[in-house]
């Protein structure tokens, strides 16, 4: 893969897609619904349990919208359950990786250990134009600030900039 010109002029925000997250508020309005007719049918420890639940579904799905990835010209920063942040030193490649109809992307560590980033994803073929546009500027990122120390981890990662 080549570096394009301009294409890792900015701080770049990549977040959970929609596709990942919005499952959980169809879940919660569902649950919601069913508290609601619990509560019509006067049973209000079921109600509880049912509002509780989809509660917790909605929840989930706003803190899922907050994950994903900052990219910045020292480091990738990952927000997930734990923050954490990743020089572009330390990273020897950015592969794709997929099992049973979805895809996600990994950052080849210098001492061969991979690290799962939650954005960019698909799901069953949902969000693959937006995740091949995402990869690709992970790439281009990677490319462009990796540094000359850099020892590629595969035969087929491209070696570094020069300049």
């Amino acid at each position: 893969m080549t570096l394009e010109d301009g294409a890792v002029e900015a701080e770049v925000k990549i977040r959970e897609p929609r596709h990942a997250w919005m499952w959980q508020f169809v879940i919660g309005v569902t649950w919601l619904v069913a508290a609601a007719g619990n509560v019509w049918r006067d049973r209000p420890v079921v109600a509880l349990y049912w509002l509780t639940g989809g509660c917790v579904f909605m929840a989930a799905g706003l803190w899922s919208r907050t994950l994903g990835l900052d990219l910045t010209r020292e480091c990738a920063n990952l927000h997930g359950s734990r923050r954490r942040s990743i020089p572009w030193q330390e990273v020897q490649a950015v592969v794709r990786q997929g099992r049973g109809g979805s895809s996600g992307v990994r950052l080849i560590l210098e001492h061969g250990k991979p690290v799962t980033l939650r954005a960019p994803t698909t799901m069953w073929g949902l969000g693959a134009a937006q995740f091949d546009r995402d990869f690709h500027r992970i790439d281009q990122w990677w490319l462009a600030h990796r540094g000359e120390s850099c020892r590629p981890a595969r035969a087929d990662t491209p070696p570094p900039v020069q300049g």
